[in-house]
C-alpha cells in the first residue's frame, strides 16, 4: 500500500504535464495557422499597393480627374479634381467586394456621390460608382491607369 500512494501521485503528476504540453502544441500550431492564414490575406491583396489615375470629361467638357493612392487596405487617400478644384480625402479604408473588386467611400455626406469601386481583371483596373456613372453616363466602368506600383 506505501508503494501505491507515491506510484499514484506520480503517474498524476505525469499526466497533468503531459496534457500540458499537449495544449502548449496546440496553441503553437493554432498561432502557426493563424499567421499562414494572415500572411496568405497580405500576399494577396499587395496587388492593390500604388497609385491610379483617371480622367474622364462629360458632354460639357467638365473634367474630372481622380488620383488614388493605395497603401494598403486600410491606407487609402483619394484627390478628386472638378473643374479646378481639389478635393483630399485621406484615412480611407476599403471593403473587399470580392477578392478583384474593392469599395471605398471617401464622402460620408452623400451616399450616392461618395463611392468608388476599383476591380482588377488581369492586369487591367477598372473604376466604377455612382460619380463615374454621373461624369460618364451610359457607362457606368472606365478603365483605370495604374501609374506606380508599390
Amino acid at each position: 500500500m506505501k508503494h501505491l500512494l507515491p506510484l499514484i501521485l506520480i503517474s498524476f503528476v505525469l499526466f497533468s504535464c503531459e496534457s500540458k504540453i499537449e495544449n502548449s502544441k496546440k496553441k503553437i500550431l493554432n498561432t502557426q495557422q493563424t499567421q499562414k492564414v494572415s500572411d496568405t490575406i497580405k500576399n494577396n491583396t499587395d496587388f492593390w499597393k500604388g497609385e491610379y489615375h483617371f480622367e474622364a470629361s462629360n458632354r460639357d467638357e467638365a473634367k474630372t480627374i481622380f488620383n488614388i493612392t493605395i497603401n494598403s487596405l486600410e491606407d487609402i487617400s483619394i484627390d478628386i479634381t472638378e473643374e479646378g478644384t481639389t478635393n483630399k480625402y485621406s484615412n480611407l479604408r476599403s471593403e473587399e467586394v470580392n477578392t478583384q473588386k474593392i469599395k471605398i467611400k471617401y464622402d460620408d455626406s452623400s451616399d450616392e456621390m461618395g463611392v468608388i469601386y476599383i476591380e482588377k481583371s488581369d492586369d487591367n483596373y477598372f473604376i466604377s460608382g455612382n460619380p463615374i456613372y454621373f461624369i460618364n453616363p451610359g457607362n457606368n466602368e472606365m478603365p483605370l491607369q495604374k501609374i506606380k506600383k508599390e
